[in-house]
């Protein structure tokens, strides 16, 4: 009787755990979510990006939602778990599959569904199969709520900007550029993967004055090259003279990383036009 209430316990504290999570990383996913709308007329760059967004924040949710419904189950069952609310779970496209079908005949088909739109390309069709699974476990997909929506988005324009001003690789400076520069234009959060970013510079193009996107289309091709010039140097015969290529690359970086960050981080410096999206 006493280790019935213990488990009890413990499923309810599991659950209170997992519904709090949720509400966390759908807003997450749900803010990202909202500029996928402006590539509908780019295929392949919506593809790319949408996919970006499954790997990275859809997948976790799975994952952890998947992990928990799996603990729920083993203690309905008598057996000994360990609660660790915060561990950090990675599972593979195997793992998922296995704890979706351990799972009881009813939110074992849902989970089945929902590991499979992890490896489609829409972020649609994950929120549809998440919230049925969900539905199905007694928990809930909260329709995002306005002011919290607001509150992120601010955290999130902070946390970038703070990451640009302190950010020294040259490389990885580009994409939290881009990343803001998009917000300010579209007041949309992004999440910019390599294989998009020429894309997503590209629509900023007629929003800038056009010595910003200048700039910006000069820095992705120096830091384009650099890259092309890093992974050539790799055992090259003639790897002296690459080197210097490179440091050539870095020391143009070098000067125009100040520029970019004055461009980023001054709005008022920056002529947007009128977003009639």
């Amino acid at each position: 009787m006493e280790k019935s209430f213990e488990n009890a316990e413990k499923t309810s504290r599991l659950l209170d755990g997992l519904q709090n999570q949720l509400n966390e990383a759908v807003l997450n996913l749900h803010i990202y979510a909202e500029a996928l709308h402006l590539f509908e007329d780019d295929p392949s760059t919506s593809d790319i990006l949408h996919k970006h967004l499954l790997d990275t924040v859809a997948a976790p949710i799975a994952d952890k939602l998947l992990h928990t419904l799996d603990m729920n189950n083993k203690l309905k069952h008598g057996v000994e778990i360990r609660e660790n609310e915060n561990e950090a779970l990675l599972l593979s496209t195997v793992d998922r599959a296995s704890l979706a079908k351990a799972l009881p005949e009813s939110l074992s088909i849902k989970a089945q569904s929902l590991v499979e739109t992890l490896a489609g390309k829409r972020v649609e069709s994950f929120m549809d199969a998440l919230k049925a699974l969900a539905d199905e476990s007694g928990l809930i997909v909260k329709n995002p709520d306005e002011s919290l929506e607001l509150s992120k988005l601010q955290c999130y324009y902070k946390d970038l900007t703070e990451q640009i001003s302190s950010e020294t690789d040259y490389v990885a400076f580009l994409p939290k550029v881009v990343a803001l520069l998009f917000f300010k234009v579209y007041n949309k959060a992004i999440l910019v993967p390599e294989k998009a970013l020429s894309a997503i510079i590209t629509r900023l193009q007629d929003k800038l004055a056009d010595s910003a996107g200048k700039l910006l289309t000069e820095y992705h091709n120096a830091t384009a090259t650099l890259l092309a010039l890093r992974d050539a140097a790799t055992g090259a015969e003639d790897e002296d003279c690459l080197v210097d290529r490179i440091l050539t690359k870095e020391e143009l970086l070098q000067e125009m990383m100040p520029k970019l960050k004055v461009l980023a981080l001054r709005s008022q410096r920056i002529r947007i036009v009128p977003n009639e999206v």
